[in-house]
């Protein structure tokens, strides 16, 4: 098999495992999960800030781990952590084992996608790099929806959520057997290369770079609040016509991961239309999903619009990141998507507690339209991006 295809393959899988079910599914069961385990809103948010910490925690040790011992090791390791993650999610008695669940799973995406940077960089020509990384990154979009239909169908049925983590867990063994079938220790890594951590990430300060951070901590800010607080806000707001509470999550998580598809054709738009301009419209887009969803919470219209909006500018942004900090640091493909995945994680770690407090003071709607208006600022970082050469 062609090497790109083989890594886009398990990229795609890999992606669709960990950050489908292993970030999304705990939102999307939310309301079930805090009836059966009776904690308020507060608890959850520290829960999902445990997901979120785990998910930086990992992408700081899977910066470690891939130039010493190659890509494929850090991929099996969050295989390892999506079984675990749900499976102790699925069985948890208390609050306790669910916290350690969201935490593992959540990790499992940290391990899981950066690899692919140096796999891309090493083994498939430069022309289909773009492509093979919006594959990769798109992953996403498709477990969320795997994810979405399979929660609609058990909140339809009355069932109970422990069957999907059940099914989660159940699934995500292919994360491991899938690397370990089309993937060889070798793909990716450079042989005698002797690793300093600190001296290579000190190479990642450059100026060009600055707006790349910038937006990825920006842009981890406002998502992180974002998928903090949609399904809240909307309940609080008297839910959405027709609904039943508990299917608005798994509605909402099927726009947001059908419009996400979308990004399968990131690297072909910035190749035609140029980095700024997409980005331009990515922040911008971003900007309107929150600020209709602090304003229009009780409307179909609205909320299916900032949904979709929201999912494309998630799959989008990440195919981007992956691919310009590559074009930016080809010779430290992982270490430098690892940095850039840290800053988007600080801020999903960051925000979310701020937007609390400032919820419980002014409201969430107006909140989350503030949280727009740092999109909107965000622009001004994106008339310093430079275009590829």
């Amino acid at each position: 098999m062609i090497e790109r295809n083989r890594i886009a393959i398990v990229g795609f899988v890999a992606t669709a495992i960990t950050f489908g079910p292993g970030r999304m599914a705990y939102g999307m069961f939310l309301p079930q999960l805090k009836e059966e385990f009776a904690f308020s809103a507060g608890t959850a948010g520290a829960i999902a800030g445990l997901g979120f910490a785990a998910f930086l925690l990992a992408l700081f040790v899977t910066g470690s781990l891939t130039p010493r011992f190659g890509p494929r090791l850090p991929l099996l390791i969050g295989g390892g952590f999506a079984v675990a993650g749900f499976a102790l999610t699925a069985l948890a008695p208390g609050m306790a084992v669910l916290s350690l669940g969201v935490a593992c799973a959540s990790a499992s995406a940290g391990f899981a996608w950066t690899p692919f940077n140096s796999m891309t960089q090493q083994a498939v020509p430069e022309q289909y790099r773009r492509r093979v990384l919006s594959i990769v990154s798109t992953g996403t979009t498709f477990g969320i929806i795997a994810a979405g239909v399979l929660a609609m169908g058990i909140a339809a049925g009355g069932l109970s959520w422990r069957i999907a983590w059940a099914a989660f867990a159940a699934i995500a063994p292919i994360a491991v057997i899938l690397p370990m079938l089309l993937l060889s220790k070798q793909d990716g890594f450079e042989h005698g290369r002797r690793v300093d951590i600190r001296k290579e990430f000190s190479r990642l300060r450059r100026r060009e770079a600055v707006p790349l951070y910038g937006l990825a901590l920006s842009f981890g800010a406002t998502n992180g609040t974002y998928l903090s607080y949609w399904i809240e806000h909307i309940s609080q707001s008297g839910g959405l016509p027709g609904v039943p509470s508990e299917l608005i999550g798994p509605v909402l998580f099927i726009a947001f991961g059908l419009a996400g598809c979308l990004g399968l054709f990131t690297g072909d738009v910035v190749e035609r239309r140029g980095l700024r301009m997409v980005l331009l419209v990515l922040f911008s887009g971003s900007a309107a999903s929150l600020l209709l969803l602090g304003f229009l919470p009780g409307s179909w219209a609205g909320t299916l619009a900032s949904a979709a909006l929201q999912g494309i500018c998630v799959m989008c942004l990440s195919a981007i990141y992956s691919f310009w900090s590559q074009r930016l640091f080809p010779d430290i493909p992982a270490e430098s998507f690892t940095a850039v995945l840290m800053l988007y994680a600080a801020g999903s770690v960051i925000a979310p507690p701020v937007a609390g407090q400032l919820g419980s003071a002014l409201g969430l709607g107006p909140t989350l339209a503030l949280f727009g208006a740092v999109s909107i600022g965000s622009l001004l970082l994106v008339r310093r991006v430079q275009e590829a050469p």
